[in-house]
């Protein structure tokens, strides 16, 4: 009781701030409740990994293998089986939906955020400080983004925080018991076959567990590992190697400083007061135990902290996103929470505190706008709403960017775009299936995100290879603001083949309608090919031009109408492009030719071919 009486703002200012901070924090806590209720039941996919765990999680309620060796089957599940397994059990109930998977989600969120605040309870005694470390949590940014999504994530996050709790109640046990190891032990296994990269907890578990007793570390590491590498090799066996390729070998994607910075960046600025006081709170106990010349002092968490802020070099691999700074960030709100159970007690040190929380709450206001969300509701219900029929009218195999579209149609998921995408790019996939299918018109439908195709390399879900197949064999039938539905549109033409400048080489074309319409449109649609990287910005061109070589009608304009310029583009690429020229009304008998060719976008120096023309003709109209 003193010491909840020693925390409680002295004088009305500081009543009022601290009932600020608290309501603020409160609010954004009910924002993260709102959009994961909102989430909770919104029938569509939205995020990119959601339809994969449904379309798992559907395969293992129907008795359906999900790990697969390389090769066809072209899906293997990347996660273990735990949250999928448990999304399954939702299944005779919700069928393809995202209703339980969801609520398992949100479930996690809580108890996450329940541990953070009995840890940090349990150090500090102060039920006030413990409550603004889980409201912190709670509210923030990337837990609010997280919050509505069937990801499996949050879950593997609940049991680590679990089993960390477990061996923090061992280290201040009076009389330690085997209960709390074996029981941190059964939450470590859980959250690892949730999701395998969370194995920092268990090995600072290890760790601390080792400066108070080596014995019990060495029969911690010997169980832990023992179980976990057992069921590993069993789960290896029955599915002949899926589950290792799985895990491992298709989840082997590029590290690179290109995706870590930005995140790690966007982590700082977002959570910086926050993260300094966690460090604060943390530095103080580390000072402390080096002072005091004490090891058993520096405990679970010490370590954890220091491993998580570690694991956050995991976000530099290519598909990362903010669940990759989960671990670093509960660990800040628990050491924030112990920073601001200490600071709250001393007079100047209170003010710091008020002044780091009013600042956090300021850096959480542009990423909690509910019409940001609404939008992406409206926008995300209306494409699956225009696409769905598309779905479930096709006959054949469909290949989406957004498994969740297929999942919720009825339609099998046969290939899962980034593992294999990653595989062939580390040269580890030859991808011929895809390339010779694609190219050959044999699948219905291709369902991309509007602008992965544009920034391939960022978003790296599928090679360069993968879309010069497709534009090769497919056109764009629809798009909206979420996709880009492609659908069959073989080239009528391969001749005259032509190359610019030794830079781009004409494929094949397409011509619609065949003839001159006065009035009308004429789309020409033409494939080209980087014979190498261009140097710097080209534009396309298509003219009709009459006899004596005057411009009819024309269309000039950079590919993907500038979302996609020439200096994206890399050797060998393949990107069809269509061009549409207005026939005037008064259109005057005569010969007519249509020309193509490409300029400088700045100069507007036009490229020339080996007998020094600048276009290359492609058909000539007689009208009469």
């Amino acid at each position: 009781m003193k010491n909840a009486v020693s925390e409680t703002p002295r004088n009305a200012l500081e009543r009022v701030l601290f009932a600020l901070i608290a309501l603020g924090l409160m609010g954004y806590a009910a924002l993260t409740l709102w959009l994961a209720f909102g989430g909770m039941f919104f029938p569509y996919q939205l995020d990119y990994g959601e339809g994969i765990v449904l379309w798992f999680a559907r395969q293992l309620a129907h008795g359906q293998p999900i790990y697969f060796p390389l090769g066809e089957p072209y899906t293997t599940s990347n996660y273990p089986p735990v949250y999928l397994g448990l999304t399954a059990l939702g299944d005779g109930i919700f069928g393809a939906s995202y209703v339980w998977g969801r609520f398992l989600n949100f479930a996690a969120t809580l108890t996450a955020t329940a541990f953070i605040v009995r840890l940090t309870r349990g150090e500090t005694r102060e039920w006030r400080a413990a409550f603004l470390a889980g409201l912190i949590f709670f509210g923030s940014t990337f837990v609010y983004h997280w919050a509505p999504l069937l990801r499996v994530d949050m879950s593997g996050i609940a049991f680590t925080l679990a089993g960390v709790w477990c061996v923090r109640r061992w280290e201040t046990a009076r009389q330690p018991r085997a209960l709390w190891l074996g029981s941190a032990l059964v939450f470590f296994l859980l959250a690892l076959y949730t999701k395998h990269s969370l194995v920092f907890a268990p090995s600072a578990a290890a760790a601390a567990i080792f400066l108070r007793d080596k014995r019990a570390a060495l029969w911690f590491a010997i169980l832990l590992g023992g179980i976990g590498g057992a069921l590993f090799l069993a789960l290896d066996v029955l599915t002949r190697g899926g589950w290792s390729f799985g895990l491992i070998a298709a989840n082997a994607t590029v590290w690179t400083p290109r995706v870590l910075l930005p995140l790690l960046s966007d982590f700082l600025t977002t959570y910086a007061a926050v993260l300094l006081l966690g460090a604060a709170g943390w530095g103080a106990r580390v000072v402390h135990a080096r002072r005091t010349r004490d090891a058993k002092k520096i405990g679970v968490l010490e370590i954890y902290a220091a491993a998580a802020a570690a694991a956050i070099l995991l976000a530099g691999r290519e598909g990362a996103w903010e669940n990759y700074f989960f671990e670093a960030l509960a660990l800040t709100c628990v050491f924030a929470g112990i920073a601001l159970a200490q600071w709250l007690r001393q007079p100047r040190a209170r003010w710091a505190a008020y002044a780091l929380l009013l600042l956090q709450l300021g850096l959480f206001i542009p990423q909690h706008d509910p019409r940001i969300a609404q939008r992406l509701f409206d926008e995300t219900r209306a494409a699956n709403e225009r696409v769905a029929p598309l779905l479930r009218a096709a006959s054949g195999a469909i290949i989406s960017e957004d498994m969740g579209l297929l999942a919720t149609n009825d339609k099998p998921v046969i290939y899962y775009t980034f593992p294999y995408s990653t595989l062939a790019r580390a040269g580890k996939w030859d991808q011929h299936w895809e390339i010779e299918n694609l190219r050959a018109g044999k699948f219905a439908y291709v369902i991309l995100r509007q602008g992965t195709a544009a920034d391939v390399d960022h978003f790296g879900n599928f090679t360069r290879a993968f879309l010069s197949a497709l534009h090769y064999g497919y056109a764009v039938e629809s798009q909206d603001a979420l996709y880009q539905v492609y659908a069959p549109a073989p080239l009528q033409f391969f001749e005259p083949r032509a190359t610019f400048g030794a830079l781009f080489e004409l494929v094949g074309w397409s011509l619609q309608p065949q003839t001159l319409r006065a009035g009308e449109e004429l789309d020409v649609t033409l494939l080209w090919r980087a014979v190498q990287k261009p140097p710097t910005r080209f534009t396309g061109f298509v003219h009709l031009e009459d006899a004596n070589g005057g411009v009819v009608a024309q269309d000039d304009h950079e590919p993907q109408r500038g979302a996609y310029p020439t200096t994206r583009w890399a050797q060998d690429e393949m990107t069809r492009e269509t061009f549409r020229l207005k026939i005037p009304p008064q259109l005057k008998a005569g010969e007519y030719t249509l020309r193509a060719g490409w300029y400088e976008t700045e100069s507007q120096d036009r490229l020339s071919l080996s007998d020094g023309a600048d276009f290359v003709e492609l058909k000539k109209f007689v009208v009469p």
